[in-house]
């Protein structure tokens, strides 16, 4: 009782003084966010490559084909998990949206009890789940329900998994149980995508110096034996469904024949390199601090050394580095370390540079940095603020506007934005969300790349499908082509078979290798309507909807050239147009048949008859 006395709770002098050391707000501020986020997120827009594993899910379920049906460059992985989604709850994308904040929810709570091994306090914590409150619900649709986040689910519950195992190093409890289930874990990642035996690399290397610390080599050996005994039974099944489904060939055909030339168009590493900093801001500015945190946390844990004992000493103030008060927490952070780490070269080295493809290493990095009791959450919650505020007065009197943009930082790792809570036009959007759901209308306000060719205008789509369900005969299996990525919903829309297995031309026909066989699969195909975005024919995202683009009697805009005019499917005549979507119908002689490299639409003039 005495001890109770003299010792008060840390939040009782705190609070006020020092908000950052607050768990009570913390929490608040998650809770806030949530609020406020969750109807607006569940509401946004379904990306490309949704509609794309969609399609996939779909085919799985009425028996395709996968690879030979719909075209993909990865493991199927996500595709089973949808179709999965598909299957028990239905088709709507507010549910599927709803599954995708329960996986990210899941790996912050995951991640919530690895910071608190690594020593954090239960204000990091709070810090922590708001900073990805504050953070990945108001990411753009791009970043949702897509494969690399869902990878880190599997992935970070095996390598706590690999955690605990170096807590068994020296006891008498099997090691070869965990290993397995560890090893089925990783397993069930790779399916998703193959980049995660890099994570799995790293965190194994640096566990096997600190299980020498305590076990023979020969029951270590048994470790790996039963990591791989894990790996195999989540790896035969699958191979078993892609032999006795018949997608066998095909997909040795894409792993073997078209994804390296897929890969090799990754884009130069040290733009990869530099996308890491600056792909969400202000939040990706945290690697700047993560990198050199994790490779303290593994000097502190000596994994160059098989000896036992206490961590190494780091000659900084506990401000920057929260030393390690144990062996244990000293290994809790190096295997959190080793991960991050792994997982940055992978998505650095091996990836190309989307943004989703850094929300997991963003993940990571926040729980590396709370375990040293870092409340950049609350750094979060007041930049916001500022900005929000700021910007808001420059909108609302122009002639604080010089001011604003003097302080503005000009920096590539900020963004002098306001966040969407502090956006009258998003927040009152709100009750709508309550109300409607996922309404074309409200996909269209809430999406933030509704706007760029592989987005999409879902009211102006909605008008496409209207007309194609009145066209007559009616529309058959294979009888439609989604020509550009933010067309390919329609597929789903009217519940049709696509006309050829490809939902990305683009992407497709950017292997240079495979643009004949692409362009005859088309060719041969039964398309009776294409569906053209013209978006996909200019950089600038305001043309088509430019009254001096158009004009009498003329069914294309103004600005695309006589020679792109003859090459397909421009060359079909026009028969409805919403926006910057264009229906054809495929009457006439289909031509050169291929998509323009994106760096050739401001020259697209220029361009010979067959390029």
């Amino acid at each position: 009782m005495d001890s109770e006395k003299t010792t008060p709770p840390v939040e009782s002098h705190v609070s006020w003084l020092w908000p950052w050391q607050s768990a009570r707000l913390g929490w608040a501020v998650a809770i806030v966010a949530l609020v406020a986020g969750v109807p607006l997120f569940v509401c946004m827009p379904p990306w490309n490559d949704v509609t794309l594993h969609d399609l996939a899910a779909r085919s799985i379920l009425r028996g395709g084909v996968h690879y030979r049906d719909v075209f993909d460059t990865n493991l199927p992985g996500i595709d089973w998990s949808m179709a999965a989604v598909r299957a028990v709850f239905g088709w709507s994308y507010e549910v599927m949206r709803a599954v995708d904040l329960v996986m990210i929810a899941t790996i912050v709570v995951v991640l919530c009890g690895w910071i608190r091994n690594c020593g954090a306090e239960r204000y990091t914590v709070a810090w922590f789940v708001a900073a990805v409150a504050m953070w990945y619900l108001f990411t753009s649709e791009f970043n949702h329900i897509q494969r690399d986040p869902w990878m880190l689910l599997p992935a970070v519950l095996a390598a706590r998994f690999r955690l605990k195992q170096i807590g068994r190093a020296g006891s008498s409890q099997s090691l070869l149980r965990l290993a397995i289930l560890e090893g089925f874990l990783w397993g069930v990642a790779v399916w998703i995508k193959p980049h995660v035996v890099i994570p799995a690399l790293g965190v194994w290397l640096v566990s096997v110096v600190l299980l020498l610390r305590n076990e023979s080599a020969r029951r270590v050996a048994g470790d790996f034996g039963g990591l791989m005994l894990g790996g195999l039974l989540a790896g035969v099944p699958g191979i078993v469904w892609l032999v006795t489904t018949g997608a066998w060939p095909y997909f040795l055909d894409i792993f073997l024949n078209w994804n390296p030339d897929y890969l090799s168009e990754a884009g130069h590493v040290f733009d990869r390199f530099d996308r890491a900093f600056v792909c969400f801001r202000p939040e990706s500015s945290l690697h700047f601090a993560a990198i050199p945190l994790a490779l303290l946390a593994l000097w502190e844990a000596r994994v160059w050394s098989r000896r036992s004992g206490e961590p190494a000493k780091i000659p900084l103030s506990d401000a920057l580095y929260l030393r390690s008060a144990s062996e244990q927490s000293a290994a809790s952070r190096a295997i959190l370390a080793a991960l991050y780490l792994a997982w940055f070269a992978q998505a650095v080295l091996v990836q190309k540079a989307f943004d989703y493809v850094h929300v997991p290493l963003l993940l990571l990095a926040m729980a590396l940095i709370a375990s040293h009791r870092w409340s950049f959450g609350f750094v979060y919650l007041v930049w916001f603020i500022v900005v929000g505020v700021l910007v808001n007065v420059a909108e609302a009197n122009p002639g604080a506007r010089p001011i604003i943009r003097a302080i503005d930082p000009k920096t590539s790792y900020l963004k002098f934005e306001k966040h969407p809570l502090a956006n009258w036009e998003v927040v009152k959007l709100w009750p709508r969300c309550w109300g409607e759901g996922s309404s074309p209308e409200l996909r269209d306000k809430l999406g933030q790349y509704t706007d760029i060719h592989c987005g999409t205008r879902w009211r102006e789509l909605n008008d496409v499908a209207g007309y194609l369900r009145t066209v007559d005969p009616p529309l058959g299996p294979g009888e439609l082509n989604c020509w550009h990525d933010g067309t390919h919903p329609l597929y789903l829309m009217l519940d049709l078979e696509p006309a050829t297995r490809y939902m990305h031309y683009g992407t497709a026909f950017g292997i240079k290798s495979k643009r004949e066989i692409i362009a005859r699969e088309v060719a041969v195909s039964r398309q009776r309507y294409v569906v053209s975005d013209l978006q996909r024919t200019r950089w600038d995202r305001n043309a088509s909807y430019d009254p001096a683009s158009w004009r009498l009697g003329d069914p294309l805009p103004v600005w695309l050239p006589p020679n792109e005019r003859r090459k397909f499917p421009w060359n079909q005549p026009v028969v409805f147009r919403s926006g910057r979507y264009v229906v054809h119908h495929v009457t006439q002689p289909l031509g050169v048949i291929r998509v323009p490299d994106w760096a050739d639409l401001g020259t697209l003039d220029e361009l010979g008859p067959d390029e």
